[in-house]
């Protein structure tokens, strides 16, 4: 059985602009709802390997869009369990380049501050029900693939890992894969 992990194209709003708290608040819910980029297309020299396998996605606009951009259709099913983990926003009286808030806010966030989007506890809790539907599709399907969100993808490859699940390729990159395979018995 194989689950291949793949991480959405670059947004359409993925830039790095300096913005203070409200701002970056701003430029997350931008984030969260932004189509593909015009010039972000796959790079792979093997795609077609994965067109006929069961294709599914996050609900999100980015990874929807992403599985018709490199497969010419539609996944067959978009699942809210795979939607990228949310990303934190607390009012810090600062002002950073976007990208350097993610990771500020989600280095408190995962140390267990809480406020109004998705506790990092609940967002590992639904990344393990994520695994398991994974498995559950795999088991029906022998090869899913998945497009989905860097955060989320990282947490989905530590669970598939520790249920005896090899990784064979990793890679967190916009159109990244993350492909691991369970030996049968």
């Amino acid at each position: 059985m194989q689950i291949i992990l793949i991480r959405h194209g670059e947004p359409l709003t993925a830039t790095n602009k300096k913005c203070d708290a409200a701002g970056f608040a701003r430029w997350v819910k931008r984030y969260k709802h932004s189509e593909v980029a015009q010039d972000s297309r796959p790079d792979w020299k093997n795609i077609k390997q994965y067109k006929d396998y069961h294709l599914i996605s996050s609900t999100l606009p980015r990874a929807k869009a992403s599985a018709h951009i490199a497969f010419n259709h539609s996944p067959m099913a978009s699942y809210s369990w795979l939607n990228e983990m949310d990303i934190p926003r607390y009012p810090l009286p600062f002002t950073l380049r976007a990208w350097t808030w993610v990771y500020v806010n989600r280095g408190l966030w995962m140390l267990g501050l809480k406020g109004k989007f998705e506790s990092y506890a609940e967002a590992k809790k639904r990344a393990k029900q994520a695994t398991d539907s994974l498995i559950a599709l795999a088991n029906q399907h022998k090869t899913v693939v998945a497009f989905g969100h860097g955060y989320m993808n990282l947490h989905i490859r530590w669970y598939l890992s520790e249920k005896g699940w090899q990784v064979i390729e990793k890679d967190n990159s916009y159109w990244g894969i993350s492909r691991l395979v369970l030996e049968e018995d």
